[in-house]
């Protein structure tokens, strides 16, 4: 094994490789001609790739098994982290492959939408091998990888943002072009994000296509017309609604769960409920927006009395 071999460093070119990834992805791609920017996005990921690739070969060959079948051995196991880098970087081959085998006449958004799912697979590999790189030499570790749940938050949050922005009740004309505007404003803001791509494909396609019409629509190449505005609105509130499924992901029911009982309990499980909900608890309760439209007409009006949060915490702590 390389006597040189110095962990804290590697650690730091992940880093310093998970940032340069981040970059690229929040690249506004949507202002682009895609087909100049597939052409420019693949060699840019073709470079990362490398990088992280020479990366791993310094890591597995630090902790292969050595002549006489002896690991270095820490709290976790080096020929763990040595396989796990030998498995990452077939992976990483395998997709880079595919990616380039794509033709001058593939789809310019295809391409580009492809390169930023290998991006996101570079980042996680790169958060992988550093946490386990740091848990074997015993040093802390740098990167963080965001977990399901908080995609799930993340996502749901954004369905929240776009559906009040939009309004229950269809705009009148006066209010349409306020609220599409404001609808755009998210729909950019979210393209730019790394959650972007963390969205399945048909919604991250309505994402974009929404967001395309409506710059159509506020600058007049729509007719900016009450009609077709009004087409739109129900198109964006069709979005929200796609996004809003994550509901019915087991791990945020879970999740929804636990905070809606601490609450109930909090609140009514000892006697006499005290007469506001405190500011932390607030905070909490405003993790499960999105869930119920009682308890979210709540959160909105800011209601901190205890008695009004009773009815509905009950009834969603039963349908739970």
């Amino acid at each position: 094994m390389s006597q040189d071999f110095q962990p804290t460093a590697i650690q730091q070119e992940l880093v310093t490789l998970a940032t340069n990834v981040d970059l690229i992805r929040r690249f506004r791609y949507n202002d682009a001609d895609y087909e100049v920017l597939a052409r420019e996005l693949v060699p840019a990921v073709e470079t990362v790739t490398a990088e992280l690739t020479a990366i791993l070969d310094r890591i597995e060959e630090h902790y292969r098994v050595d002549d006489h079948g002896d690991a270095d051995v820490g709290p976790i196991d080096g020929a763990m982290v040595a396989e796990l880098c030998m498995m990452s970087r077939q992976e990483l081959g395998e997709r880079l492959t595919r990616l380039t085998g794509l033709t001058s006449e593939s789809d310019g958004l295809d391409i580009i939408t492809r390169s930023m799912a290998l991006l996101g697979t570079l980042r996680r590999t790169a958060v992988a091998v550093e946490n386990s790189l740091a848990d074997q030499a015993e040093v802390r570790r740098r990167l963080r990888s965001k977990g399901e749940l908080d995609l799930l938050l993340e996502i749901r949050a954004t369905a929240v943002q776009i559906a009040q922005a939009l309004g229950v009740k269809e705009p009148t004309a006066a209010e349409l072009s306020g609220r599409l505007r404001d609808v755009g404003g998210i729909l950019a803001e979210l393209i730019g994000r790394d959650l972007y791509w963390e969205l399945p494909a048909s919604e991250r396609t309505a994402v974009h296509d929404l967001q395309g019409r409506i710059l159509l629509w506020v600058g007049g190449g729509d007719g900016f017309d009450s009609i077709s505005g009004r087409h739109l609105w129900r198109a964006l509130r069709g979005l929200a609604g796609a996004l809003i499924k994550v509901n019915e992901r087991g791990e945020l029911i879970e999740y929804d769960r636990s905070i809606i009982r601490m609450a109930h309990s909090t609140l009514f499980g000892r006697g006499n409920p005290p007469p506001q909900v405190s500011a932390s608890l607030l905070k909490q309760l405003r993790r499960i927006a999105g869930r119920d439209s009682g308890i979210d007409r709540l959160l909105i009006a800011g209601a901190s009395a205890s008695t009004e949060w009773e009815e509905p915490l009950q009834r969603l702590r039963e349908a739970l």
